[in-house]
């Protein structure tokens, strides 16, 4: 990801992120983004000037308190939501509707409970038209590739929460989009699970890079995903500060131990601590 200049604009090494990130094409591109809400004559101001440029096969995360317009940029991006004024672009083009060439994430895993977990995974592709069958073989390749490869046949019930959570982000990705849109999705997760989760989205993601945009409150959890974190203000969201993360892959526990890491998160907590989000 890259921005305007008063945000930092210097990238990881290549050997620390995708190579394709590193100095690879714009994937989304997105310039002074507007966005108000009105009703009952009431305005909300909910994104502010927003300037960003994600590279394809970056892993960004978005960090920001509740109600800073997290998850409303990712709805623009996605096509569900128009906007007040500004540029959006995915793959060079204007977002006027409806992505397809995405998978999205949400904090609830929104499984059918009478379909069972690789029919869960298949019915993405029956809502595009597509024929399941052809793609049965990555279905089951990628619910292996996160641990569930022997239960295929169970139902949703009989999942634990981490489970559930696996197979939305497996069903995000059975098509193979180029761009993965996670908002919150170990939110509701125990501390243990959240931080199993996390070290297998990322195996997940060195092996399929694709360009991730990960919405979360968590700094650690930022700092411990991202190439780059994007931390945003209170309401109307701005970006406040745009840090890249220079830390080796995977990240391991002593990564995650490292007294750099420390340092990322302490710089994180500061931009929080400047706009009041965070008062001792």
């Amino acid at each position: 990801m890259s921005v305007l200049p008063q945000q930092h604009d210097t990238a990881p090494p290549a050997s620390m992120t995708d190579p394709r990130g590193a100095g690879g094409s714009v994937h989304i591109a997105i310039r002074d983004l507007q966005q108000r809400f009105e009703r009952a004559g009431m305005v909300t101001h909910a994104l502010d000037g927003l300037d960003l440029e994600v590279r394809a096969g970056e892993l960004v995360a978005v960090v920001g308190p509740s109600g800073c317009g997290k998850s409303t940029m990712l709805r623009i991006v996605a096509g569900l939501l128009p906007f007040s004024s500004g540029v959006v672009q995915v793959g060079g083009r204007d977002v006027t509707g409806p992505q397809t060439d995405l998978g999205i994430v949400f904090q609830s895993p929104v499984l059918l409970d009478w379909r069972n977990v690789l029919d869960n995974v298949l019915i993405q592709l029956e809502l595009r038209g597509l024929d399941a069958n052809q793609y049965r073989d990555r279905a089951k390749q990628l619910l292996a590739d996160v641990g569930l490869g022997d239960f295929q046949d169970r139902r949703p019930r009989e999942l634990s929460g981490g489970m559930r959570q696996r197979v939305a982000i497996v069903r995000a990705l059975i098509h193979d989009p180029t761009l993965l849109m996670m908002d919150e999705p170990f939110g509701a997760l125990d501390a243990l699970t959240r931080e199993q989760m996390r070290i297998d989205l990322e195996k997940l993601w060195l092996r399929q890079r694709h360009t991730l945009i990960f919405v979360t409150h968590g700094i650690s959890e930022a700092v411990a995903l991202a190439d780059r974190v994007v931390v945003m203000t209170p309401r109307p969201g701005r970006i406040e500060k745009i840090i890249p993360i220079a830390l080796e892959r995977p990240r391991n526990q002593a990564v995650v131990g490292s007294a750099r890491f420390t340092e990322y998160c302490d710089e994180i907590t500061e931009c929080f601590m400047r706009n009041g989000v965070i008062r001792y």
